[in-house]
């Protein structure tokens, strides 16, 4: 027993001290870990906020999107979601195309939980980013 402990305890010193000596191991460590991601926000003329994405993020925001899209076109009958895709195409903002389609109390209020609930889901996503 005492033979495999020190067996053990010969073959942890033997690796730390390798890693001690050789330069190798040490230069292929990095050199510094990187702690967070960057984004960069610049202004515009109109001082509006524009952010530079990388393509995988601009797919993430896209997904969360066409899923509130997806959920809204369930709620909604077809001559309803053609009104609000012509409504938020027009320049309407969601929430202003979702008041004048005039719907159903409890329609408008499902609505407005989706769109809520993925409010949410993007505020997550970029605050991650």
């Amino acid at each position: 027993m005492i033979s495999y402990l020190a067996k053990r305890l010969f073959l942890v010193v033997l690796i730390v001290t390798t890693m001690f000596i050789s330069p190798s191991f040490v230069n292929a460590l990095p050199a510094q870990l990187p702690t967070s991601v960057t984004i960069n926000i610049n202004l515009d003329k109109n001082n509006t906020k524009i952010i530079e994405l990388t393509p995988r993020q601009r797919q993430m925001i896209q997904a969360v999107n066409q899923g509130r899209n997806r959920e809204i076109g369930k709620v909604l009958d077809e001559s309803q979601h053609r009104k609000l895709m012509k409504l938020v195409l027009g320049g309407n903002s969601l929430n202003q195309a979702i008041d004048k389609l005039k719907l159903t109390e409890e329609t408008s209020d499902l609505v407005k939980t989706i769109v809520e609930l993925y409010d949410l889901k993007m505020e997550a996503l970029t605050s991650r980013l």
